[in-house]
């Protein structure tokens, strides 16, 4: 969709860009300075495959914060991005026939990094009912003794769905009784981008003592605007990491290193919270803008977002009779015929919903939920001729 967007820009044509799962503002400035600085005054070589010393002791320092346990350098590894994250570990944990399950709708990368690393997606849908949270009952039905891996991402994308303490708490005895061999493996990659009255809750701090298994993934992209830099961080057990680290070893070495010389700035620097906290006010204000206008248009439907920078739009009432057979086919024509670029809910593993991003300018949010709205207008009148 956004190659699509990008082609009808070459052609002249407007379009308002809801597809894009990044932030629309500039890294921090101390970021850019020390990338900057880094690359005028020195050679630029390798750092050890699981990343720079001092960038893991930073991580380690800022997590050991964030979630009220000790974690040591040693338990960290440096990857080229979140995703790489996450490969790394189901690389060196999954085993040929492994279960992972999946709460859906979720990332599309996912089920297939599963599949890469020989392991069985073992999808579990939400509802909006309980606001795209996985449901104990529904946990308890799937895991059993191949089961290794939950993957927990709060908030969620596609949903911004988030996981409170005792959601948490719940799922971690349900695992306990059923699967304590399972590792939760929790996907914070928005975990600072949340909006009020949720609050991110911590696994290590609910479940620390419940369960044996724990790995966090983290990063600097969405928080800090540095998606394209590249960084993100697997924590784990020593071993773990320690296997992760060597299958990163082999394939791509360490991250690259002006890229981690942004984020050890980005987890140093004390003048980057207060451009962090006016992102995360232009995210709030953006989210409640489009809030308010999906809420006018008759016909779709949707949670309001505890985190990320995701409307999940639930517009299966304009699907059949309308001529659009489903998501699919709805986002295309809206952005052929209207110029909106959404991503179909299909990719996430929610037919009928499209996926909304407002991390793009407020003039853009505007405009584009009123194109949106003329547009569904004109699919009601079509159903109802």
């Amino acid at each position: 969709m956004a190659a699509r967007a990008a082609a009808l820009r070459a052609e002249g044509r407007q379009v308002f860009d809801f597809s894009a799962g990044e932030p629309d503002f500039r890294p921090p400035t101390a970021v850019r300075e020390a990338v900057a600085s880094l690359v005028r005054e020195r050679a630029i070589g390798y750092t050890p495959v699981a990343g720079m010393l001092a960038l893991r002791e930073a991580v380690a320092e800022h997590l050991s914060h964030y979630h009220g346990t000790p974690i040591s350098p040693a338990r960290v590894l440096v990857s080229n991005g979140a995703k790489h994250s996450i490969a790394n570990l189901l690389q060196a944990m999954i085993d040929p026939g492994d279960e992972v399950v999946i709460p859906t709708p979720a990332w599309v990368s996912y089920p297939d990094m599963v599949r890469l690393a020989d392991g069985v997606p073992v999808v579990v849908p939400t509802s909006p009912e309980h606001g795209w949270r996985l449901q104990p009952d529904d946990l308890a039905r799937v895991v059993g003794p191949r089961t290794r891996l939950l993957v927990l991402n709060s908030p969620s994308n596609p949903t911004g769905g988030g996981y409170r303490a005792e959601d948490i708490a719940e799922i971690g005895a349900v695992l306990a009784r059923h699967a304590p061999q399972t590792c939760v493996m929790a996907d914070d990659i928005y975990r600072r981008l949340t909006y009020a009255p949720f609050t991110h809750a911590s696994i290590v701090r609910v479940l620390g003592d419940v369960l044996e298994n724990l790995a966090l993934v983290d990063g600097v992209s969405k928080t800090y605007a540095m998606t394209g830099f590249r960084i993100g961080f697997l924590v784990a057990a020593e071993n773990v990491i320690t296997a992760a680290t060597r299958v990163q070893g082999q394939t791509t070495s360490g991250a690259a290193t002006p890229s981690q010389h942004g984020a050890l700035a980005a987890l140093r620097d004390p003048s980057v919270d207060a451009e962090v906290a006016a992102m995360h006010l232009a995210f709030t204000r953006r989210r409640a803008t489009m809030l308010a206008a999906l809420g006018a248009i008759d016909g779709l439907r949707v949670v309001p977002p505890d985190g990320a920078f995701y409307a999940w739009v639930d517009a299966s009432a304009y699907l059949g009779a309308t001529g659009l057979a489903d998501d699919n086919a709805l986002a295309q024509w809206l952005l052929d015929r209207h110029g909106v670029a959404s991503v179909p809910g299909s990719a996430f593993g929610g037919p009928g919903h499209i996926r909304l991003s407002y991390a793009t300018d407020d003039d853009s949010v505007v405009q584009g939920c009123a194109r949106l709205a003329e547009a569904m207008s004109e699919l009601a009148a079509r159903g109802a001729g």
